[in-house]
């Protein structure tokens, strides 16, 4: 299946894509503590954030296909939404977990340990590839990120990561989380990280901000924005 099946009505869409990330892992409240407003970032602000977080680190971005266009705005910013565990073998297939676990947390241990037994070649996702998702990706320099590129290994897992949705405190705990099970993992596996802040270059404001609402009925959580933030 693709990343993304856009809807014509991005909130809506916004909003079941947040459900599933919340209720992965149980409770939706306790996600929601530490949401920001995202507002509109430059690389070099988000490579100073992270190198605070953790030293000599690298990112990727996701690059815009359309400058100033909403919907590829929108695409790349749903990204950080998606439930999905991205992770590939070096030949391009993508892998799927095969227990029953919801929680993503759950199902990325087991990427680490016992592999094997918990992950399989996804049967139906045949479009999304290594390749399809690393043409995706620039560098910091903008350069356009090929398969050749990554670091040598037989599994790789991209992890997306923004400032808006955590603290600096809790995203250093989580890199930390993933770098302490690779280093105990079973299997050579690389950890490949992917920002999905507002980019400026996206042809956004400078400093601009997309408002987010969230209201509680019931079960559920309704999540609406506010207007894109797109230069004039």
């Amino acid at each position: 299946m693709p990343l993304f099946k856009f809807a014509k009505d991005f909130k809506s869409y916004a909003f079941i894509l947040f459900l599933l990330a919340l209720f992965s892992c149980g409770s939706a409240i306790k996600t929601l503590v530490g949401f920001k407003n995202p507002k509109v970032e430059t690389k070099e602000s988000l490579l100073s954030y992270l190198s605070e977080v953790k030293e000599n680190e690298t990112t990727y971005f996701l690059k815009a296909d359309k400058i100033g266009d909403s919907a590829t705005v929108y695409r790349n910013f749903l990204f950080g939404f998606n439930s999905d565990l991205f992770m590939f073998s070096k030949s391009g297939q993508k892998y799927c977990y095969l227990g029953t676990e919801e929680c993503s947390g759950v199902q990325m241990t087991s990427a680490f340990k016992n592999f094997d037994e918990n992950y399989a070649p996804c049967n139906n996702d045949s479009t999304t590839t290594l390749s399809f998702l690393v043409n995706k990706l620039v560098d910091k320099n903008g350069k356009a990120l090929k398969s050749t590129d990554l670091p040598p290994a037989e599994y790789y897992i991209f992890q997306s990561w923004n400032k808006y949705s955590s603290s600096s405190k809790r995203l250093k705990e989580d890199i930390n989380w993933l770098y302490d099970l690779k280093k105990n993992s079973t299997i050579p596996i690389e950890i490949i990280l992917v920002n999905t802040d507002l980019l400026e270059e996206w042809g956004l404001e400078k400093n601009g901000e997309l408002p987010v609402k969230f209201k509680k009925e019931g079960k559920t959580i309704d999540m609406t924005f506010g207007n894109l933030p797109l230069k004039k």
